[in-house]
């Protein structure tokens, strides 16, 4: 018996289902009194190859003509295989020295991210002055929105948090796998898309597939923004019939929450926007 609980608690582990412990130094809410925030959705972006670096200088100009509070990266910082401590060089090389946006970053854990020492990942919200990732599952408040940080490896584990009553006027979920897709990589599995559709959240923000796309649940929309720079998935995979829109390229997605609307936008990897949607706060 003893053995198979040590099996199942090292298996619990390596996909970060239990807290890591570390406390943060520095509040985690981004402009709680604000009736605005404006907000990037960046995934599947730690490859260090020359289409991150090139989506994150259009990132960055469109920060600068639109304007950015904070990010939310969606997964896979740093691939193929994680980092392997706080000393490990990608933190420099593919966030630091890559992205100038002076606003917090708030990441989430993706599977290859779990393939090295996410606690580390957790440590360095400690020492860097943006990037803000204080456990594996977390949430902060920004302008009228509560985003929620999702672990999508331990999903079950995660999920508790999302049925407490929403006090903001959204409510933004962001992980990494996609509900539905049309994409490579399959959705997460029924059990979970009942606890995301009954959580009182409006927008689901996700990656995993190197995509852009728009798809319905009900009343929950999903953003896939899975372009961030990693190799590209051109096969279309499967179909989905409340899918509203796909890119298969590069690019990332802008959003602007206000009291009683959220606008959308999506760019490209030349930095041209492609398709838009709107969502009133009351779900129409």
């Amino acid at each position: 018996m003893q053995v198979y609980q040590n099996f199942l608690r090292e298996a619990l582990e390596r996909k970060a289902c239990f807290s890591a412990g570390i406390e943060v130094k520095r509040p985690l809410d981004v402009l709680p009194e604000s009736t605005e925030v404006k907000v990037l959705l960046l995934g599947d972006w730690g490859s260090g190859s020359v289409e991150q670096k090139n989506i994150a200088v259009k990132t960055a100009i469109t920060c600068d003509q639109l304007g950015c509070d904070l990010v939310l990266m969606l997964g896979d910082n740093y691939i193929q295989h994680g980092v392997e401590n706080l000393q490990d060089p990608q933190f420099q090389e593919k966030f630091e020295e890559v992205y100038t946006q002076k606003v917090p970053f708030y990441p989430v854990l993706g599977n290859h991210d779990l393939q090295g020492n996410w606690r580390a990942q957790v440590e360095y919200t400690n020492h860097s002055d943006r990037w803000t990732m204080p456990d594996s599952n977390y949430d902060f408040i920004g302008g009228p929105v509560q985003f929620v940080g999702i672990n999508t490896s331990c999903t079950i584990c995660s999920l508790w948090n999302l049925l407490r009553p929403r006090t903001t006027a959204w409510r933004v979920v962001f992980g990494h796998r996609p509900i539905v897709t049309q994409g490579r990589h399959r959705g997460m599995n029924w059990l979970e898309k009942i606890f995301l559709r009954s959580s009182s959240a409006q927008l689901y923000c996700c990656g995993h597939n190197h995509i852009l796309e728009h798809c319905r649940i009900g009343d929950l929309d999903q953003i896939t923004s899975g372009g961030g720079g990693s190799p590209l998935e051109n096969d279309k995979g499967r179909t989905y019939s409340n899918a509203e829109f796909l890119h298969p390229n590069h690019g990332y997605v802008w959003t602007h929450f206000t009291q009683d609307v959220m606008l959308a936008r999506f760019f490209d990897q030349n930095g041209e926007e492609i398709y838009q949607f709107s969502k009133n706060q009351n779900g129409s």
